[in-house]
């Protein structure tokens, strides 16, 4: 009598232990694309999403909290639960930078989750962890790290060049897997109306700057730079560059200090607009409305800017600096400006005035954006570092 032989295939099962915006910075929203995405272009892959919600807001990131250690512990209470009515599946968690009290947090999630679960999966987001457990851990804490967080069934990093991190904890394998997102300039909504310079007939260049509002985000080095650019005498009576800042400010004292450089400087505060948080529409209209996006950078944490993602899928020119994974997310041919992380206000002006002298990128940035980092590219490739990570595991 013929028989049929039927084979399940059992779907992979990933308990995603991560936070999502709010706040809002790189690695929630790369948590949040993984977790509404991942289903979309892997099928075969079920998601199971706990938010530990751990920071309130941007500067609360990485910070030292009573309420965080409670939070955690029912954040992993939920995973736990989730584990035991879903069966066996794999932790996924996103690894602290260079933050002692970060890394104390991590220890934690995994002595309580990590030994339910088949296997670790660590995706850094962020860098800095093998630097500081080199030249500032006490050697019990780096013992402490390679036993918690060591031997990752999968690690998955940005980039080559922010693999360092990951294989000092020695993973069993190693994927690399660039972030993305769906940026659609044609849905940025309207553009800024024109200013009184427009008007005269003197259109001043417009820099952006967009992101976390920090002095080793760059933005201090950009008021200087923008202050060199219209020190020259200029034939109207507006300034020839503005400036418009967007973000929240990672503490009270940088906000202060910002605003007070504006008050005592007459330059800065006619040719600087703080535009506050923005939200996707406005952030895409001051994309579209910006001649040159300034992102000088040296933040010791910075692996792969989104807001870099954001101004090539604008096909904005770009001032950035030789930092981590920077110099590798841009074409060999575009429009874009390098400059030492370390970079002088001189050196930064000098580097804006080209970008806003040489005009738009032609669709070069545009078309390196849609090849190497749009959402579909993303996820895709983590389907694939998922399912070839952890084949055979």
């Amino acid at each position: 009598m013929p028989f049929a032989v039927v084979v399940y295939f059992l779907p992979m099962k990933l308990l995603v232990l991560a936070q999502t915006p709010p706040p809002v910075h790189g690695q929630s929203i790369m948590v949040r694309t993984l977790v509404e995405g991942l289903k979309t272009v892997a099928p075969d892959i079920e998601v199971y999403h706990v938010n530990p919600a751990l920071s309130r807001d941007a500067a609360d990131v990485g910070r030292i909290r009573p309420g965080k250690f409670f939070a955690l512990l029912r954040a992993c209470f939920r995973a736990l639960s989730l584990r035991w009515w879903h069966g066996p599946m794999w932790l996924y968690y996103v690894p602290a930078p260079g933050k002692r009290a970060a890394l104390y947090r991590d220890w934690l999630a995994m002595l309580w989750c990590r030994p339910f679960f088949s296997g670790l999966i660590l995706h850094w987001h962020a860098c800095g962890l093998g630097e500081w457990l080199a030249a500032r851990a006490a050697a019990p804490e780096r013992g402490l790290a390679r036993l918690f967080l060591g031997r990752a069934a999968l690690s998955i990093v940005l980039a080559p060049e922010l693999a360092a991190d990951a294989r000092l904890l020695a993973p069993r394998r190693l994927r690399v897997v660039a972030n993305g997102l769906d940026c659609r300039p044609a849905d940025g909504g309207e553009a800024a109306p024109p200013d009184a310079a427009v008007a005269a007939g003197s259109p001043p260049r417009r820099i952006l700057y967009l992101g976390l509002c920090s002095r080793e985000k760059g933005l201090f080095v950009a008021l200087d730079a923008l202050s060199e650019l219209n020190a020259a005498p200029q034939p109207s009576a507006f300034p020839a560059y503005r400036l418009t800042v967007a973000g929240e400010f990672a503490s009270g004292a940088e906000r202060a200090e910002f605003f007070r450089r504006l008050a005592g400087s007459p330059t800065l505060a006619s040719s600087v607009d703080y535009a506050g948080p923005s939200a996707d529409a406005q952030k895409h209209a001051l994309l579209a409305a910006a001649d040159v996006f300034c992102m000088p950078t040296r933040y010791p944490h910075e692996g792969q800017p989104l807001v870099l993602i954001e101004a090539m899928a604008h096909d904005l020119p770009i001032v950035a600096t030789r930092w981590r994974a920077i110099p590798g997310m841009l074409p060999a041919a575009c429009r874009a400006w390098l400059v030492s992380p370390d970079t002088s206000p001189r050196e930064l002006a000098a580097a804006l005035r080209a970008a806003c002298d040489g005009g738009r990128a032609q669709g070069r940035l545009r078309a390196h954006y849609e090849a190497c980092f749009s959402r579909e590219t993303h996820l895709r490739a983590l389907a694939r570092a998922l399912r070839e990570g952890l084949k055979g595991k």
